[in-house]
């Protein structure tokens, strides 16, 4: 269940590629999201929290601000399971609903049901 800890996100691709590549998790850039300060079980909250973790994810990322096609899809994918990584770790309705909302999808259901 959630205990408010700083969440960290990390670039997941970036993670995974360091890891493998034997690596430590601490080389890989990652940003800590607080959260204590919110009622992630209140609709504003969540939506406060989901735009803290988004940006985190572009950070980490390196999700350009420019047209950079061969940049920006490789990163917008890294954000995207950044993202969904920390609202699995978060595991408050609110935020799974949020996020589900955001992504169009039924993936986050799946999210917070195996949490």
């Amino acid at each position: 269940m959630n205990t408010k800890n700083p969440l960290r996100i990390a670039a997941a691709a970036l993670l995974f590629t360091a890891l493998t590549a034997g690596a430590q998790a601490a080389d890989v850039p990652q940003v800590h999201v607080k959260y204590a300060d919110l009622n992630v079980a209140s609709s504003a909250g969540a939506a406060v929290l989901y735009q803290r973790i988004r940006s985190a994810a572009d950070q980490v990322c390196g999700v350009p601000g420019n047209r950079d096609l061969a940049r920006i899809e490789p990163a917008k994918a890294c954000a995207a399971q950044a993202i969904a990584a920390a609202v699995a770790a978060v595991n408050s309705p609110a935020l799974t609903s949020m996020y589900q909302v955001k992504m169009g999808g039924t993936a986050v259901t799946r999210l917070a049901v195996n949490r």
